[in-house]
């Protein structure tokens, strides 16, 4: 039971048990405190209230509103709707019980209900013991109605959509994004076409709002614009025409055979680059269009020439008259191609001894502006291009150095990004050990100087054996005389005394034909 409810309750209980000399002052109390309660019921409930728009005329606005309690939460028990806005003729609704949310959709006829905007009210009431209905609250909300269609141009490529920058890598599609009340009364149309201009260039004509399209020279500017017509021109009746009998037929037959014609309202070529457009479709205006059917072009054999059509809206020809019978859309958009980034080249070793530093040097092509980050993970990774950072740094030049010191094995992940396209890099570093070994001077020098040594020692033996012989010979004693006992044994040191005494004071040598000192029996005897 409600707080309202309650106090109501309890009231009528006050009322049944008083006296009855003073029951009618009891009365006017009651009923002055049932007064109250009804007022301030409404205070507890809140509404909201949304509305389509802007919508273009003939379209269907859709509303809703809500009911909330004190803690915001949807409200229980019935509740009386009474909806009404300020157009001529008024359009109004009531609903005597729902729940606590209700919807009212009003179309608006483009016969009656000029463009502009318009006050949709709503007043809410909550039914008490289904007896009375308390004033809660109301709501109300303006709506715009057109004289176009809503929506906007949207660009999509590489299933991204884009919103100022397209990649020259690669086409990217148009397409023309329509508020749903405006969708849905346009589909109504028999006929519905758009016509694309870029750069007031005229491209032809689509049949599905949408339209693809490339530019191949990056950092230009350029404006895509689409007029998009729905005819709603009445269908001639058909005809019937009725054909000749022929012999073959009884004569007392007659055959009757009717032919249904309908006369298409636009003839269109299947080129897209010229048209023929039929007077109702665009009504030209009785002023001066000269000027501006020079602004739109089309490519004729590789060269652009003036296009012989005006078409309201497109490359400000806001001059040209349009037609009631159908419902026109424009939608223009400005874009600027950019290069993705392209040709990431990393140079640099990455395989290093333990304790060796890492060095990458990092380089790519690519539209500015650019922005990088690279960040670490231990071992092996494969990359699945959803990397992200948390910060990135400006690049002017796509040229940037990474070093960093590694123990063990890692893999650098480098992301490169600009306004088109981004470009997610792995590099795997791996890092070994070198088992120490002797540097080479240490055996070398040593086993050197061995082997110099052995030799050496060889050839001193050698050359000592080869020289003993020779002075073995050259001592030889070769006195064969008897030996005489004035002789006495001398020792090295006395006989080399004696020779350095006789090689000062050895006498002249004798002649020949004198007498040697020598004893006669110290002579040698004649060889013959």
């Amino acid at each position: 039971m409600t707080v309202t409810s309650y106090l109501f309750s309890v009231s009528l209980i006050v009322f049944v048990n008083v006296n009855p000399p003073i029951m009618f002052y009891h009365k006017f109390i009651i009923i002055l405190m049932l007064i109250g309660i009804f007022l301030n019921s409404g205070s507890a409930f809140t509404l909201k209230l949304q509305c389509d728009g802007p919508t273009v005329r003939g379209a269907t606005v859709n509303c809703t509103t809500w009911i909330f309690d004190s803690d915001n939460e949807p409200a229980n028990g019935k509740f009386k709707y009474d909806w009404r806005d300020d157009a001529l003729p008024v359009h109004t609704r009531v609903v005597e019980s729902g729940p606590n949310i209700d919807h009212w959709s009003i179309t608006y006829n483009r016969d009656t209900n000029e463009a502009g905007y318009y006050i949709i009210r709503v007043v809410v009431c909550e039914w008490i013991m289904s007896l009375f209905c308390t004033p809660s609250t109301s709501k109300g909300i303006t709506i715009e109605l057109t004289d176009t269609l809503n929506g906007h141009l949207e660009i999509s490529q590489l299933n991204e959509t884009r919103d100022l920058y397209v990649s020259t890598n690669g086409s990217f599609t148009n397409t023309v994004a329509l508020q749903q009340p405006d969708k849905e009364y346009l589909m109504q149309a028999p006929t519905v076409l758009s016509y694309w201009f870029v750069d007031c260039v005229y491209y032809g004509l689509g049949m599905n709002l949408s339209f693809p399209f490339n530019f191949s020279n990056p950092e230009e500017e350029h404006t895509i614009e689409t007029l998009v017509v729905g005819d709603f021109t009445p269908v001639p009746p058909p005809t019937t025409t009725p054909m000749p009998t022929t012999s073959t037929n009884p004569p007392n037959a007659s055959t009757t055979i009717s032919t249904t014609t309908i006369k298409p309202t636009t003839t269109l070529k299947s080129t897209g680059t010229t048209k023929k457009v039929s007077k109702r479709e665009v009504v030209p205006s009785t002023t001066n269009t000269s000027e501006t059917q020079s602004n739109i072009k089309v490519w004729q054999k590789g060269v652009l020439v003036p296009y012989n059509k005006t078409f309201p809206y497109v490359c400000n020809s806001t001059v040209i008259t349009t037609d009631f019978h159908k419902v026109y859309g424009y939608f223009q958009k400005s874009v600027i191609s950019k290069a993705p980034i392209s040709n990431v080249s990393i140079s640099g070793n990455n395989w290093l001894q333990h304790g060796e530093l890492l060095s990458l040097q990092v380089n790519c092509k690519g539209s500015a502006s650019m922005q990088f980050c690279y960040y670490f993970k231990a071992g092996l990774y494969n990359v699945t291009g959803n990397e992200t950072c948390q910060q990135y740094s400006n690049l002017d030049v796509c040229d940037f150095p990474i070093q960093r010191y590694f123990q063990d094995q890692h893999t650098v992940i480098i992301i490169i990004k600009n306004d088109v396209s981004r470009k997610v890099t792995s590099v795997a570093v791996t890092v070994y050990k070198v088992k120490q070994q002797a540097q080479l001077s240490v055996i070398v020098v040593p086993v050197a100087f061995s082997i110099a040594a052995v030799i050496a020692i060889v050839f001193g033996v050698a050359y000592y054996i080869q020289n003993r012989s020779r002075f073995i010979v050259e001592v030889a004693d070769f006195d064969f005389g008897p030996k005489y006992a004035d002789m006495e044994y001398k020792t090295f040191k006395d006989r080399l005394k004696d020779s350095m005494v006789n090689a000062f004071t050895r006498d002249p040598i004798p002649s020949t034909s004198s007498e040697g000192p020598w004893p006669s029996g110290h002579k040698y005897g004649s060889m013959t």
